[in-house]
């Protein structure tokens, strides 16, 4: 039997690598180089750092709690698209300021986009059917 072979046989019924492996990984090598430029207390700290995200990033592609292992990643992969859609909403509404304006719905919370359009509006949501009056 060959080292690939072992290998792959050691690696059966393992978790693997994910979304939140790359995430603590990448966060691991950001520390290790801001650790380069400062020096004493600061540097052990961002090093010790690395090293617990490095070590929980290995132990959670050895694991053999699968299941565990993919509740942490989709509650990880939630966060990141709520961080991704805040900041894509925000990047929007800078590029089409002249063109649109975005308002919450006061029902359901929704974010709204309406056509720049000066004075006082009667508008229904989309989402929750709710009518409401909006100025802009």
């Amino acid at each position: 039997m060959n080292f690939k072979e072992k290998l792959a046989r050691f690696f059966y019924g393992r978790y693997g690598s994910d979304q939140l492996n790359m995430f603590l990984m990448i966060v691991c090598m950001i520390l290790l180089f801001f650790a380069f430029f400062f020096p004493g207390v600061p540097s052990y700290i961002l090093r010790g750092l690395s090293i617990v995200l490095m070590v929980l990033s290995i132990l959670r592609i050895m694991s053999k709690n699968i299941d565990k292992r993919r509740r942490e990643n989709v509650v990880f992969t939630k966060i990141l698209f709520a961080v991704r859609s805040f900041f894509i909403r925000q990047f929007n509404r800078i590029r089409y300021i002249k063109k649109y304006r975005y308002r919450k719905c006061p029902g359901c919370k929704n974010h709204l986009r309406f056509p720049y359009k000066k004075g006082v509006h009667d508008v229904k949501c989309p989402k929750c059917g709710k009518n409401f009056r909006i100025k802009l």
